[in-house]
């Protein structure tokens, strides 16, 4: 009969081999840290102002708080569903500025990127709003065939309409598609210069 092992014997046998890189664990530490900042900063949970925020991410390497700062960036720039009313993305113009040491051409990069985004929701409702104007003489005969159906007078509208909201679905999709593929190309054209 065998010998019974404990589950921790069995353990301690399976990690053996394996060897803490003490290195690599206080870097990924330290970005931890920087994001952790650079994210507090962006969602203002700690109301600090850039200043603030500049002397704290000055503790770390440059090589770190790029590498961090620019995980943080590419993450927090998607299309927005709802016109952008607050400052997150100058919040983001402004890590990239400390990342990159005030790098011109990122500056560049993303003023471009952060117009295109800011351009996506009023985009999108400018097409909602041609569509309704070109759905609204079908909607109007919808009405009328209704109105006579049922003998008294019915007002149909497009959103409640499913021919009209399978339309502007399949429209709306394709536009977010459009922004998307411009996105992604943008982003990594910038993770090429924050590199």
């Amino acid at each position: 009969m065998g010998k019974i092992r404990s589950a921790w014997e069995i353990a301690l046998e399976k990690t053996a081999d394996i060897q803490l890189d003490k290195e690599k664990y206080q870097h990924d530490a330290e970005l931890a840290r920087i994001r952790k900042i650079a994210g507090g900063y962006l969602s203002d949970d700690e109301g600090k102002s850039l200043e603030e925020i500049t002397k704290e991410l000055a503790a770390f390497s440059a090589t770190d708080l790029r590498e961090a700062l620019s995980i943080t960036i590419l993450q927090s720039l998607s299309l927005p569903q709802e016109e952008v009313l607050d400052d997150r993305y100058e919040k983001i113009e402004a890590l990239a500025a400390i990342a990159t040491r005030d790098d011109e051409q990122v500056k560049q990069l993303l003023d471009q990127l952060v117009g295109f985004l800011k351009q996506y929701p009023l985009h999108r409702k400018d097409l909602v709003e041609k569509m309704k104007a070109q759905y609204q003489p079908m909607l109007e005969e919808k009405e009328a065939k209704l109105s006579e159906q049922y003998g008294q007078p019915i007002k149909l509208k497009a959103e409640n309409d499913k021919e009209f909201i399978e339309l502007a679905s399949k429209n709306l999709e394709r536009l977010q598609e459009q922004y998307v593929k411009t996105l992604d190309g943008a982003k990594a054209q910038l993770r090429d210069m924050l590199a």
